[in-house]
């Protein structure tokens, strides 16, 4: 006997354009609504999430940047002047945020859209310009390492051979490879079933790994979780740390600190929209989340307490040869990051005393003014303007309501 769930997931088979009954914004949910592999005109005329439209144009104005309008001929001799322990910490920075950015690249779409996850209009939009704008940020990475290192391959051939930026990313890769795993035996079932194959379907009830809704919204949540965590706190040790360089009264390194602070406003964005998006599958009954959510609190927390150790111990890594920064060090950051932890947290509704963590007032002021410089004049012969006008509250301090959405 084929599972109930079974055959919901077969009104699901994926196709690029159905030419059946017409998509309409409206008639959908963000993720698994009717006949959610359903797609075809991509029309955003009557928007049912007008917000993804707000931040997909956002993206579009402030991301519309080059990789190539930042002047980086000064950083080569900026990095051979520092001290073995400045080397250190810029460096596994660096290696941390391409290995980062490498995944970001790559996973929007699978892990929110495709395979029939979602036939939103709006959001398929809205994630199309995040993955392109992370692929943007991958190849200004690569501008970096070009004009610092001699040997380009050479350099990015040793990230996968660090040890502790693989250590840092494990945790990350295994949560996404659990779900992509998932992802992968779905779209075999959907395909099967598609196929009249319905005897190599999983539809035991009593198997663990039973793939139905239930489990997919699972993985939907996680990955949202997972991608918050990237675009409001992993990043920021490599981006606190790059900027700290060109703080210094001799701006070491200002081409880089000017291509983090891109990045950074691009994420700044990514995160206001997935903090909106949890907020959304969290307080919204209609979305169908509200089981899930339930059933993975301890999870999130285990996810977020796992992240928190991960970052203390990399931060214990980036100083372990010292600091030659001017007020920033080993306790600064952690205490800055425990911070941003806490704000994190609480913007999509969790409480950070569960991991020991209290929202306490920024301790370094100085990183908002990299995060949005609306407000900062900078005269063009001293540096390359980027002054993109995002309208984000850098600070995320306060949370929002679901009036906001």
């Amino acid at each position: 006997m084929i599972h109930e769930d079974v055959i919901k997931l077969s009104d699901n088979t994926t196709k690029i354009f159905n030419t059946e009954e017409t998509v309409r914004s409206k008639d959908t949910r963000l993720f698994l609504g009717k006949n959610s592999s359903n797609r075809n005109i991509q029309t955003y005329h009557a928007p049912k999430y007008p917000w993804i439209l707000e931040f997909a144009e956002q993206l579009r104005a402030i991301g519309n940047w080059s990789k190539n309008e930042i002047d980086l001929s000064k950083e080569k001799k900026d990095f051979d002047s520092l001290s073995k322990a400045g080397r250190h910490i810029f460096e596994k920075g660096l290696k941390f945020g391409i290995a980062l950015d490498s995944c970001a690249g790559r996973s929007p779409l699978r892990l929110f859209s495709e395979s029939g996850l979602s036939n939103n209009p709006e959001w398929e939009l809205y994630l199309t310009n995040h993955q392109n704008n992370e692929l943007l940020h991958s190849e200004s990475y690569t501008e970096m390492v070009r004009a610092i290192f001699n040997d380009v391959d050479d350099f990015i051939e040793s990230i996968l051979t660090d040890e502790y930026v693989l250590q840092r990313a494990d945790s990350i890769l295994k949560e996404l490879d659990k779900v992509t795993n998932i992802l992968d035996r779905r779209d075999a079932n959907l395909t099967a079933w598609d196929a009249g194959w319905q005897n190599t379907v999983f539809h035991r009830s009593d198997d663990e790994d039973f793939i139905n809704d239930n489990l997919v919204k699972k993985c939907i949540y996680k990955s949202a979780i997972i991608l918050n965590m990237f675009e409001g706190i992993r990043f920021f040790a490599t981006f606190v740390t790059a900027w700290s360089f060109s703080e210094q009264p001799e701006k070491l390194l200002a081409g880089s600190s000017n291509i983090f602070k891109l990045i950074a406003r691009d994420e700044m964005i990514h995160l206001d929209v997935f903090q909106k998006v949890i907020k959304l599958l969290r307080t919204s009954e209609e979305e169908g989340f509200f089981e899930v959510v339930e059933e993975m609190e301890d999870e999130i927390y285990e996810l977020f307490m796992t992240a928190h150790k991960e970052e203390m111990d990399w931060i214990g890594h980036l100083f372990s040869k010292g600091s030659p920064l001017i007020g920033m060090n080993e306790t600064i950051l952690k205490e800055y990051m425990d911070y941003i932890f806490a704000v994190r947290m609480t913007n999509i509704g969790m409480d950070p005393s569960v991991i020991g963590l209290k929202l306490k007032t920024n301790p370094l002021p100085w990183v908002d003014n990299y995060l949005d410089s609306s407000h900062i004049k900078s005269a063009p012969q001293e540096i390359e303007s980027v002054n993109y006008v995002a309208a984000i509250d850098s600070s995320l301090d306060e949370d929002f309501t679901l009036e906001d959405l």
